[in-house]
């Protein structure tokens, strides 16, 4: 009798732990897309706020200005990159958000479109060491000629071509979450009015294009707290 009941309650036994393991699995995720949303715009405004000064967005100002500290261009970029990675990553859970088929295609293509542009723009980072060391080793009118001929490139539309994505793909996001009730329309506005914000005060101002880093991407937190949120909601 007792190995009976052994041989019969093992099986169901491990189906019970199984569907546990995925339980928690699927709580854990939402809750790690949502740090990443909390951090990456924390990252990408710390990596504005160290980015050094530059005279202005020429080519010769902006190569001038990684070379003049190399160490503080450095941990720029490190934030930068991380930032857009960390964002980049967790975007792609904030259609789960979404109940019901409003706003559910306006979310997922959104959500695509802004790990894209976000992932292709991290790797983009890479380009600080290389016009930081040209910029010592190279005179000015050299390290500008070996930046443009990179950006000339015939193939490279197909990599920063998709920085538009960035920009596009978090208002369509933006849009659906608004259409299914998760954020409020309120939050494009944050976005588009920070972004142009960071466009508008360039590469000479740190603290105010850090500033406008953290009003701009502030959706993208708002949209990691209701991940972390929804999670504990089905944990309980």
């Amino acid at each position: 009798m007792t190995a009976t009941s052994t041989t019969t309650t093992t099986p169901g036994r491990q189906a019970e732990r199984a569907a546990d393991a995925r339980r928690a699995s699927s709580r854990a995720m939402p809750v790690i897309a949502g740090a990443a949303l909390l951090a990456g715009p924390v990252l990408w405004s710390l990596g504005m706020f160290t980015s050094p000064p530059a005279d202005s967005m020429a080519d010769a100002h902006y190569i001038a200005s990684l070379a003049r500290d190399t160490t503080m261009t450095q941990i720029s970029a490190l934030f930068l990159h991380y930032g857009n990675l960390a964002i980049a990553l967790g975007v792609v859970a904030a259609p789960a958000l979404v109940r019901g088929l409003r706003g559910t295609w306006l979310a997922v293509v959104g959500a695509v479109l802004t790990a894209i542009g976000f992932a292709n723009v991290s790797g983009m980072v890479l380009s600080d060491w290389w016009n930081a060391s040209a910029g010592r080793a190279l005179s000015s009118e050299q390290a500008v000629e070996v930046f443009r001929g990179v950006k000339e490139a015939s193939l490279l539309w197909m990599w920063d071509g998709t920085e538009l994505f960035s920009f596009v793909g978090p208002i369509l996001l933006l849009v659906g979450l608004a259409r299914a009730g998760v954020l409020g329309w309120w939050a494009i506005a944050l976005f588009i009015g920070g972004v142009a914000g960071l466009m508008a005060f360039g590469a000479g101002s740190p603290v105010l294009v850090a500033a406008m880093v953290l009003i701009g991407f502030s959706p993208f937190a708002l949209i990691g707290l209701r991940l972390i949120q929804r999670s504990r909601l089905a944990r309980a």
